[in-house]
C-alpha cells in the first residue's frame, strides 16, 4: 500500500510532499540499516564483557563472535519471518533482544533507574529500566526486519 500526498500548491513551501514521498522510502532504509548496526553493536559488547572493555582491551575473537552470532540471528529472522517459521523467529528475535539488552544496559540502566527513583517509582526502578532497555532491545531486532524485508 503506497501513501501518496495531494499537493496544496502552497506558494511559501520549501519541500513539496511528492519529494517527501520519493525519499521516504530512502530514509526509512537507512533508518533501518542504522538500527540493526546498533543491535550489531549491542551484540559485540554485550559479548566482549561490555564498552568499557570492548573500549579498553578490545578482543578480536568476540568481536568476530559477536558479529557472526548477530548475522545468523538477523538472517534466521529474515527467512523464517512474516510466519514461515513462527517459533524459529520468535527464538532468534528473543535471543537478539537479549544480548541487545546486555550489551546496552549497563549503560543506560543506571541513568535511567536514577532518573525513575528520582520520579518516584520507588524500589521497581531497577526492574523497570531493565525492562525499557530490553523493549528498545526488542524494537531494535524487529524494525529492521519488519522494513527491509517484503
Amino acid at each position: 500500500m503506497t501513501v501518496e500526498s495531494k499537493p496544496l500548491g502552497k506558494k511559501s513551501a520549501i519541500v513539496t510532499r511528492a519529494t517527501l514521498d520519493r525519499q521516504r522510502g530512502a530514509f526509512e532504509r537507512f533508518s533501518a540499516l542504522t538500527l540493526l548496526l546498533l543491535s550489531f553493536a549491542g551484540t559485540v559488547a554485550a559479548l566482549s564483557g561490555g564498552w568499557a572493555s570492548l573500549r579498553t582491551d578490545p578482543r578480536l575473537a568476540p568481536i568476530v563472535g559477536g558479529i557472526v552470532v548477530q548475522l545468523v540471528l538477523t538472517a534466521t529472522e529474515y527467512w523464517y519471518g512474516a510466519g514461515r517459521g513462527p517459533w524459529r523467529y520468535r527464538l532468534s528475535l528473543c535471543f537478539d533482544m537479549v544480548l541487545t539488552t546486555i550489551g546496552y544496559g549497563p549503560l543506560f540502566v543506571p541513568w535511567l533507574t536514577t532518573y525513575l527513583t528520582a520520579h518516584g517509582i520507588g524500589e521497581l526502578a531497577r526492574v523497570l529500566s531493565w525492562g525499557i532497555v530490553g523493549a528498545v532491545a526488542l524494537a531494535l531486532a524487529w524494525w529492521p526486519e519488519k522494513t527491509l524485508i517484503d
